[in-house]
């Protein structure tokens, strides 16, 4: 064990991580009690609030799962996974170079949705967008096709139930028949025609969550035809065909939260962004993402796009910073920005719809430089 230590090789070792994993599992979910019922308004300084002159507000962040860019037709995925999305795509202001600040849920939305980032992990503690909107007076809800309890989402739960209204639709683990992200869709319709100007709300979806062929219904079993891959096995096309058929349902539910914006005729938007990516046969023989030492760029490439009412965007400038480099660590800054909040603690350099964004190394795992370590490769 003392080798162990002082090589630093312990943190290979199965007992040790046996031990420690749990422990800082625990840890770090302790910390996150400052979220929640108890403390919905957080510690933030300096508020503002320019505030839209007819006063109403629906602004709707869905946070995908397991969304890859490589597989999204809206990024140029030579099959249609995106029809609905394509058809609207004018209407789109779509992020072209987005990546995650982790490879799974915990460690991407726990910094995404705090002040915490890659320079600063401890700032996830230090406060989260959902206090920041409560903060200024917006009613926030979440609402979520995740279950609210297990390893890999307790902690997000922390910080969504600090919403002023949270609803968790599903019980069931992603090995089994989970509902349907349609199920969001009934109740994001209840909220819009709620009483109240001010509401923002997140959806969060149980998207392209491993197993594939459980995340839609029959009738969206499109791609059954032999994909192109350089991976030539039966089991490779049927989890390339279940994971398409997948996003193209996703598609289909975000078509219809933006139709329930677009409804409602005041100024909204819809802000959509995958918590993660997906490597799903695209570069290795692997489906999935991992925590280990096995990183490919799929994993960490995400989609991202804007949806904005007519009445928002005559309001609001948004910066086109297509193709800028962005990491979702960043995303808390981004929102408040396209919610008109500022605060002491917001940077307006770090919004990537802002005309002050400043690019930034975007550092993944372990230290990695993603884009040296994936593009400078692969111009070599």
């Amino acid at each position: 064990m003392v080798f162990l230590k002082i090589t630093n090789l312990i943190v290979y070792n199965v007992p040790y991580l046996a031990i420690k994993t749990p422990i800082t599992y625990f840890q770090e979910t302790n910390k996150l009690n400052i979220y929640g019922n108890g403390n919905q308004l957080g510690d933030f300084t300096g508020i503002k609030h320019i505030k839209s002159k007819d006063n109403k507000e629906l602004y709707i962040i869905v946070i995908g799962e397991s969304a890859s860019k490589v597989h999204f037709q809206l990024y140029n995925y030579y099959r249609k996974t995106t029809p609905l999305l394509n058809s609207i795509k004018d209407e789109l202001i779509i992020l072209n170079d987005v990546i995650s600040p982790h490879a799974y849920t915990i460690g991407s939305l726990t910094k995404g949705l705090t002040l915490g980032n890659v320079e600063n992990p401890e700032g996830k503690y230090q406060g989260s967008i959902i206090q920041l909107l409560n903060q200024v007076g917006f009613k926030t809800y979440w609402i979520s096709n995740q279950r609210p309890v297990g390893v890999s989402d307790t902690q997000v739960t922390q910080i969504a139930k600090g919403a002023r209204k949270s609803i968790f639709l599903n019980i069931k683990h992603t090995s089994e028949n989970t509902p349907y992200d349609e199920v969001l869709l009934p109740e994001l319709n209840k909220i819009a025609q709620e009483k109240g100007n001010k509401k923002v709300v997140f959806l969060h979806m149980i998207g392209e969550h491993f197993y594939y062929e459980k995340r839609y219904p029959p009738e969206f079993d499109y791609f059954k035809d032999i994909p192109i891959t350089k991976f030539d096995r039966d089991d490779v096309y049927k989890t390339i065909n279940a994971y398409d058929n997948a996003i193209r349902y996703t598609d289909s539910i975000l078509n219809e939260v933006i139709k329930t914006a677009r409804r409602q005729n005041t100024d909204s938007f819809v802000l959509y962004f995958s918590d993660h990516g997906q490597e799903v046969y695209d570069d290795i023989d692997f489906f999935g993402q991992t925590i280990d030492q096995m990183v490919t760029k799929s994993m960490y490439e995400i989609p991202m796009f804007l949806w904005m009412s007519e009445s928002y965007k005559l309001k609001n400038q948004i910066a086109l910073n297509l193709n800028k480099k962005y990491m979702t660590d960043d995303v808390i800054h981004s929102i408040a920005d396209l919610c008109n909040v500022t605060s002491n603690e917001i940077d307006s350099t770090r919004s990537i719809f802002n005309e002050h964004f400043k690019q930034r190394k975007r550092i993944i795992k372990n230290n990695i430089d993603f884009d040296a370590s994936f593009y400078l490769n692969e111009n070599q």
